[in-house]
Protein backbone atom coordinates (compact mmCIF):
# COMPACT_ATOMS: atom_id res chain seq x y z
CA UNK A 1 0.00 0.00 0.00
CA UNK A 2 2.61 2.04 0.98
CA UNK A 3 3.79 1.90 -3.00
CA UNK A 4 0.38 4.12 -3.56
CA UNK A 5 0.39 6.42 -0.49
CA UNK A 6 0.78 9.49 -2.71
CA UNK A 7 -2.89 8.11 -4.45
CA UNK A 8 -3.85 8.65 -0.93
CA UNK A 9 -4.75 12.39 0.90
CA UNK A 10 -6.66 14.00 4.34
CA UNK A 11 -9.09 16.79 3.20
CA UNK A 12 -9.90 18.10 6.42
CA UNK A 13 -11.61 15.20 8.53
CA UNK A 14 -12.16 13.16 5.17
CA UNK A 15 -10.02 10.54 3.22
CA UNK A 16 -9.87 11.42 -0.47
CA UNK A 17 -8.06 8.71 -2.92
CA UNK A 18 -7.17 8.65 -6.50
CA UNK A 19 -6.85 5.74 -8.68
CA UNK A 20 -3.60 5.24 -10.37
CA UNK A 21 -5.13 3.28 -13.25
CA UNK A 22 -7.92 4.88 -14.06
CA UNK A 23 -9.51 8.73 -13.36
CA UNK A 24 -12.06 6.94 -10.55
CA UNK A 25 -11.56 8.46 -7.19
CA UNK A 26 -13.37 8.44 -3.98
CA UNK A 27 -13.55 9.90 -0.52
CA UNK A 28 -14.62 8.97 2.68
CA UNK A 29 -15.40 10.61 6.57
CA UNK A 30 -13.66 7.58 8.03
CA UNK A 31 -9.97 6.99 7.63
CA UNK A 32 -10.00 3.05 8.28
CA UNK A 33 -13.57 2.74 5.52
CA UNK A 34 -11.62 4.99 2.67
CA UNK A 35 -8.22 2.84 3.13
CA UNK A 36 -10.20 -0.18 2.86
CA UNK A 37 -12.18 1.18 -0.19
CA UNK A 38 -9.42 2.07 -1.86
CA UNK A 39 -7.55 -1.18 -1.52
CA UNK A 40 -10.52 -3.29 -2.94
CA UNK A 41 -10.49 -0.44 -5.67
CA UNK A 42 -6.85 -1.18 -6.81
CA UNK A 43 -7.71 -5.14 -6.38
CA UNK A 44 -10.13 -4.73 -8.95
CA UNK A 45 -7.36 -3.67 -11.69
CA UNK A 46 -4.87 -6.30 -10.09
CA UNK A 47 -7.27 -9.47 -10.41
CA UNK A 48 -7.94 -9.03 -14.12
CA UNK A 49 -3.99 -8.72 -14.45
CA UNK A 50 -3.77 -11.91 -12.69
CA UNK A 51 -6.58 -13.84 -14.27
CA UNK A 52 -4.79 -12.96 -17.80
CA UNK A 53 -1.49 -14.16 -16.73
CA UNK A 54 0.55 -11.01 -16.97
CA UNK A 55 3.47 -10.55 -14.44
CA UNK A 56 2.30 -9.64 -11.23
CA UNK A 57 5.19 -6.52 -11.39
CA UNK A 58 2.42 -4.64 -13.17
CA UNK A 59 0.50 -4.30 -11.13
CA UNK A 60 3.09 -2.28 -9.40
CA UNK A 61 4.38 -0.46 -11.94
CA UNK A 62 7.48 -2.65 -12.67
CA UNK A 63 8.99 -2.09 -8.93
CA UNK A 64 8.25 -2.90 -5.17
CA UNK A 65 7.38 -5.38 -2.78
CA UNK A 66 5.65 -8.55 -2.74
CA UNK A 67 4.78 -11.27 0.47
CA UNK A 68 4.97 -14.68 -0.73
CA UNK A 69 3.12 -16.63 1.34
CA UNK A 70 4.74 -20.33 0.70
CA UNK A 71 6.40 -23.34 2.14
CA UNK A 72 10.28 -22.17 0.76
CA UNK A 73 10.86 -25.97 -0.07
CA UNK A 74 8.07 -26.20 -2.86
CA UNK A 75 7.41 -26.07 -6.39
CA UNK A 76 4.71 -22.96 -6.13
CA UNK A 77 7.46 -21.51 -4.33
CA UNK A 78 10.25 -21.87 -7.06
CA UNK A 79 7.91 -21.02 -9.67
CA UNK A 80 7.07 -17.33 -7.87
CA UNK A 81 11.27 -16.99 -7.43
CA UNK A 82 11.21 -17.25 -11.68
CA UNK A 83 8.30 -15.29 -12.30
CA UNK A 84 9.61 -12.46 -9.59
CA UNK A 85 13.08 -13.08 -10.32
CA UNK A 86 13.46 -13.28 -14.14
CA UNK A 87 12.69 -9.54 -15.02
CA UNK A 88 16.07 -8.50 -13.05
CA UNK A 89 19.22 -7.99 -15.29
CA UNK A 90 20.96 -8.23 -11.37
CA UNK A 91 19.79 -10.37 -8.68
CA UNK A 92 20.32 -10.14 -5.47
CA UNK A 93 19.31 -13.68 -3.24
CA UNK A 94 19.41 -13.74 0.91
CA UNK A 95 19.04 -17.25 1.51
CA UNK A 96 20.10 -20.30 3.56
CA UNK A 97 20.14 -22.77 0.84
CA UNK A 98 22.13 -21.06 -1.91
CA UNK A 99 22.77 -24.48 -3.98
CA UNK A 100 19.05 -24.82 -4.50
CA UNK A 101 19.02 -21.20 -5.54
CA UNK A 102 21.39 -21.39 -8.24
CA UNK A 103 20.18 -25.08 -9.41
CA UNK A 104 16.88 -23.33 -10.13
CA UNK A 105 18.62 -20.40 -11.78
CA UNK A 106 20.16 -22.80 -14.05
CA UNK A 107 17.58 -24.77 -14.90
CA UNK A 108 14.50 -22.41 -15.33
CA UNK A 109 15.85 -19.30 -16.52
CA UNK A 110 16.39 -18.88 -20.36
CA UNK A 111 19.90 -17.46 -19.46
CA UNK A 112 22.24 -15.83 -16.56
CA UNK A 113 21.40 -12.33 -15.67
CA UNK A 114 24.32 -9.83 -15.91
CA UNK A 115 24.81 -10.66 -12.27
CA UNK A 116 24.15 -13.00 -9.48
CA UNK A 117 25.11 -12.31 -6.26
CA UNK A 118 24.09 -14.57 -3.49
CA UNK A 119 24.24 -13.94 0.38
CA UNK A 120 23.84 -17.17 2.77
CA UNK A 121 25.29 -17.88 6.04
CA UNK A 122 25.65 -21.53 4.75
CA UNK A 123 28.84 -22.98 4.99
CA UNK A 124 30.87 -24.10 1.79
CA UNK A 125 28.17 -22.35 0.12
CA UNK A 126 28.88 -24.17 -3.00
CA UNK A 127 29.55 -27.74 -2.47
CA UNK A 128 27.47 -29.75 -4.51
CA UNK A 129 27.26 -27.71 -7.58
CA UNK A 130 30.28 -29.77 -9.38
CA UNK A 131 27.66 -30.87 -11.86
CA UNK A 132 26.86 -27.30 -13.01
CA UNK A 133 29.10 -25.21 -15.06
CA UNK A 134 29.19 -22.11 -13.25
CA UNK A 135 32.85 -20.67 -14.12
CA UNK A 136 31.38 -18.47 -16.68
CA UNK A 137 28.30 -17.70 -14.85
CA UNK A 138 28.40 -14.14 -13.63
CA UNK A 139 28.11 -14.80 -10.07
CA UNK A 140 29.33 -13.42 -6.46
CA UNK A 141 28.81 -15.22 -3.25
CA UNK A 142 28.70 -13.19 0.22
CA UNK A 143 29.27 -15.46 3.56
CA UNK A 144 27.51 -13.89 6.17
CA UNK A 145 28.19 -14.38 10.17
CA UNK A 146 25.54 -16.65 11.67
CA UNK A 147 25.61 -14.45 14.18
CA UNK A 148 24.98 -11.43 12.43
CA UNK A 149 22.28 -8.49 13.81
CA UNK A 150 19.63 -7.41 11.35
CA UNK A 151 21.18 -3.94 11.90
CA UNK A 152 24.33 -5.54 10.03
CA UNK A 153 22.49 -7.36 7.96
CA UNK A 154 20.84 -4.43 6.42
CA UNK A 155 23.81 -2.40 6.12
CA UNK A 156 25.29 -5.32 4.32
CA UNK A 157 22.34 -5.76 1.91
CA UNK A 158 22.27 -1.94 1.27
CA UNK A 159 26.30 -1.83 0.83
CA UNK A 160 26.12 -4.41 -1.77
CA UNK A 161 23.18 -2.69 -3.52
CA UNK A 162 25.55 0.58 -4.01
CA UNK A 163 27.71 -1.41 -5.21
CA UNK A 164 25.55 -2.32 -8.19
CA UNK A 165 24.85 0.36 -11.17
CA UNK A 166 21.07 -0.16 -11.31
CA UNK A 167 20.71 3.55 -13.36
CA UNK A 168 20.47 0.97 -16.53
CA UNK A 169 19.69 -1.77 -15.15
CA UNK A 170 17.12 -3.97 -12.92
CA UNK A 171 17.46 -5.42 -9.68
CA UNK A 172 15.43 -8.11 -8.46
CA UNK A 173 15.61 -9.10 -4.63
CA UNK A 174 14.31 -12.66 -3.11
CA UNK A 175 14.71 -12.37 1.04
CA UNK A 176 14.10 -16.16 1.76
CA UNK A 177 14.87 -15.81 5.43
CA UNK A 178 11.66 -14.01 6.75
CA UNK A 179 10.24 -16.66 8.60
CA UNK A 180 13.83 -17.21 10.36
CA UNK A 181 13.75 -13.62 11.57
CA UNK A 182 10.53 -13.12 12.89
CA UNK A 183 11.68 -16.36 14.91
CA UNK A 184 14.42 -15.06 15.84
CA UNK A 185 13.90 -11.00 16.44
CA UNK A 186 11.18 -9.49 18.66
CA UNK A 187 8.02 -8.05 16.14
CA UNK A 188 9.42 -4.15 16.42
CA UNK A 189 13.27 -5.01 15.58
CA UNK A 190 11.98 -7.46 12.30
CA UNK A 191 9.03 -4.83 11.44
CA UNK A 192 11.62 -1.74 11.80
CA UNK A 193 14.56 -3.78 10.10
CA UNK A 194 11.95 -4.89 7.25
CA UNK A 195 10.89 -0.75 6.55
CA UNK A 196 14.37 0.40 6.38
CA UNK A 197 15.27 -2.68 4.23
CA UNK A 198 12.27 -2.01 1.92
CA UNK A 199 12.61 1.89 1.61
CA UNK A 200 16.19 1.38 0.71
CA UNK A 201 15.40 -1.16 -2.17
CA UNK A 202 12.78 0.74 -3.23
CA UNK A 203 15.02 3.78 -3.78
CA UNK A 204 17.18 1.90 -6.44
CA UNK A 205 13.87 1.02 -8.12
CA UNK A 206 13.88 -2.92 -7.17
CA UNK A 207 11.45 -5.76 -7.55
CA UNK A 208 11.15 -7.36 -4.27
CA UNK A 209 9.97 -10.52 -2.82
CA UNK A 210 10.08 -11.79 0.76
CA UNK A 211 8.69 -15.59 1.48
CA UNK A 212 7.06 -15.73 4.88
CA UNK A 213 5.34 -19.56 5.51
CA UNK A 214 1.89 -19.75 6.50
CA UNK A 215 2.38 -23.35 7.49
CA UNK A 216 4.59 -22.04 10.38
CA UNK A 217 3.49 -18.64 11.20
CA UNK A 218 0.30 -17.60 12.76
CA UNK A 219 -2.17 -15.74 10.78
CA UNK A 220 -1.97 -12.75 13.16
CA UNK A 221 1.65 -12.90 12.64
CA UNK A 222 0.76 -12.48 9.06
CA UNK A 223 -1.91 -9.98 8.70
CA UNK A 224 0.58 -8.09 11.11
CA UNK A 225 3.34 -7.56 8.10
CA UNK A 226 0.76 -7.51 5.25
CA UNK A 227 0.35 -3.84 4.93
CA UNK A 228 4.12 -3.69 4.26
CA UNK A 229 3.99 -4.87 1.19
CA UNK A 230 2.33 -3.31 -2.27
CA UNK A 231 1.60 -6.67 -3.13
CA UNK A 232 0.41 -10.14 -1.01
CA UNK A 233 -0.32 -13.24 -2.84
CA UNK A 234 -0.40 -17.00 -1.82
CA UNK A 235 0.96 -19.41 -4.14
CA UNK A 236 -0.99 -22.59 -5.72
CA UNK A 237 1.36 -24.47 -7.44
CA UNK A 238 1.73 -22.35 -10.82
CA UNK A 239 -1.13 -19.69 -9.90
CA UNK A 240 -0.80 -17.00 -7.77
CA UNK A 241 -3.59 -15.55 -5.82
CA UNK A 242 -3.00 -11.71 -4.55
CA UNK A 243 -4.93 -11.10 -1.70
CA UNK A 244 -7.62 -8.38 -2.11
CA UNK A 245 -7.03 -6.96 1.75
CA UNK A 246 -3.35 -6.64 1.12
CA UNK A 247 -0.90 -3.75 0.94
Amino acid sequence: MEHYSGQLAKEDFRVRWECPYCDQAGQSHDAEDGVTRFKSHLFSHVEPLMEAGSHVAEAINGTGTVLVKSPLDSSGADNARVHLLSPGDILLIVTTTPVARLRLLNERLSEWPAWTIVLTTKPDPLAGVDDLDLDTVPLEIIQLDKRLGLRDLGETISRVVSEQNTTNSRLAFEFDIMSEIIDKFEMKTVFRFLHVLMNRLENVGALCHFFINPQTQSASTINMFDGLFDISMTVHGQRFVVDADAG
